[in-house]
């Protein structure tokens, strides 16, 4: 049986064991969820002032814990100034608290449900959530498999450091640029895989690609200035440009990438600030810049006066021949702003990137930076340095590039094979997914709410839609699924597909 207690202040039972609800499983201890919830009861005015509180043994047995532990939270909230317990007679409610008259339920619900809230704030309609992938069996949107990440070295490298940089103290607020011993070994492998020519101090490391491209922006484009994107291009950045001002410009994108003769036609009517793209397979198309009109780029920079904010998000997967160098590492690499991440190469729950820049902007970034954030993980920063050191992860890149390109190699076999009466695509020749349009008499958005019910997430492809320019495409991402989940998904979109048609 459940003890009953009453507040001194009223006849009316307080029941406890209702009001305070506990979380077994939580990661959060049971004596300051009981704190918590006791802090709530008093500022929602259900304990006044002055009243008494259970005794630790009653409300024990109550909340069905052990008798030290409501002794514990007890004595913290006395500590934090919100009860006061005096010898031989009890725990009670501060008198000085301000009295809080309980809110009546009816008017609390009428007020929820009117879309009311007690303060006013901005929102942000133009602004979506991000996808979230934590479907079963999905056609993301290009992300690596997560299975195949060396996750066991880099948990070693974690615990590791763990102890090793807390015993000499560095655990604390470091350089807001990054972990010195992961710039160090990025600078050699950025030099040696791409041809950059930089060193420590031409890198900051970032919580991933979005945050480099969310501080490179801010460092270089001020509210009405013109910036170059795509006709179709990685949203995200879009997003982020207007957000900030910026006015965009788009150029069309063909099987060479981003047409360069557009970009000089719009250079020579109005002053442009800078460019952003994905250089090595665009997004969302897929598609390699090719060396013509890289070179053609460059030129169009020094002549025009204008940056270059290049995103190589996924430079290490490409299957054709070799990859083709950034234009991060041309005669003009002071105009580029490079930015890169290890999320397509380990798993995007690691969120570690980098931005590679001349000096002084790198002395720059970090003021931006503490606005949303002060530093990134010491420990992650450090682990990816061994992994990089260790040669753990060439060997994960070299495993992996084999294995991606198997599955891009099937599943373009499939679509040609099984698909092609009802979409077109051409073979990516790098990165984690395939630009894929559907035949206009399927439309992709029902095909998608069809296909998640059946138990396979294929994006609607609204995302990637222009003002007055439906496509009918998405990214299929192949790289995180095994040849045997890549049958299972195509034999259900098969199966939704002829449904629709029927």
């Amino acid at each position: 049986m459940y003890a009953s207690f009453y507040n001194i202040d009223s006849p009316v039972m307080l029941p406890y064991q209702n009001l305070i609800k506990l979380d077994r499983h939580s990661n959060h201890p049971v004596f300051l969820q009981i704190v918590n919830q006791l802090i709530l009861i008093i500022q929602r005015g259900q304990l006044q002032p002055s009243a008494k509180l259970p005794g630790s043994r009653s409300l024990s047995q109550s909340l069905g814990v052990h008798r030290n532990t409501v002794v514990k939270a007890l004595e913290e909230l006395q500590a934090i100034g919100w009860i006061e317990i005096i010898p031989n007679k009890g725990a009670f409610v501060v008198e000085s608290l301000p009295v809080s008259t309980p809110s009546n339920w009816q008017e609390k619900e009428q007020e929820e449900h009117s879309g009311k809230e007690a303060f006013s704030f901005y929102e942000y309609p133009e602004l979506s959530p991000p996808y979230s992938f934590e479907h079963p069996l999905s056609f993301d949107d290009g992300l690596p498999d997560i299975r195949l990440a060396p996750i066991d070295e880099l948990a070693r490298a974690y615990a590791r450091n763990m102890r090793y940089l807390a015993h000499r103290k560095r655990l604390t607020y470091t350089d807001a640029a990054g972990n010195k011993k992961l710039k160090k070994h990025l600078v050699k492998l950025l030099n040696e895989s791409r041809g950059l020519n930089v060193d420590e101090e031409n890198i900051m490391i970032t919580r991933g690609t979005i945050m480099a491209i969310h501080l490179s922006i801010l460092v270089s484009v001020r509210p009405g200035d013109k910036v170059i994107v795509g006709v179709s291009n990685y949203q995200t950045a879009n997003t982020i440009l207007t957000h900030f001002g910026a006015e965009l410009r788009k150029v069309p994108v063909d099987e060479n990438g981003l047409q360069t003769e557009a970009i000089a036609e719009l250079c020579r009517k109005e002053k442009i600030r800078a460019i952003y793209l994905t250089s090595h397979h665009h997004h969302p198309t897929t598609v390699t810049l090719s060396p013509e009109r890289r070179i053609h780029l460059l030129s169009l920079a020094e002549r025009f006066n204008f940056l270059i904010l290049e995103d190589d998000y996924d430079y290490d997967y490409h299957y054709k021949n070799t990859p083709i160098l950034p234009l991060a590492s041309g005669e003009q690499k002071d105009r580029v702003l490079y930015l890169g991440s290890f999320t397509k190469v380990l798993a995007p729950a690691f969120r570690v990137g980098y931005l590679v820049a001349p000096k002084r902007v790198i002395k720059e970034l970090p003021k931006l930076r503490r606005l949303i954030d002060r530093q990134g993980d010491v420990v992650l920063e450090q682990s990816m340095g061994d992994l990089i050191e260790d040669g753990s992860l060439r060997r994960h890149l070299r495993k992996s590039w084999k294995l991606y390109k198997e599955r891009r190699d099937y599943a373009c076999k499939i679509l040609e094979e099984e698909f092609s009466d009802y979409l077109s695509f051409k073979k990516p020749a790098g990165g984690m997914a395939i630009w894929t349009k559907f035949d206009k008499k399927l439309k992709l958005v029902d095909l998608s709410k069809d296909l998640l019910e059946r138990g396979l997430f294929l994006s609607s492809g609204t995302i990637f839609n222009e003002i007055g320019r439906k496509q009918n495409a998405c990214r299929l991402g192949f790289a995180s699924l095994s040849k045997e989940e890549l049958d299972q998904a195509f034999e259900i979109m098969q199966a939704g597909i002829k449904a629709k048609l029927a």
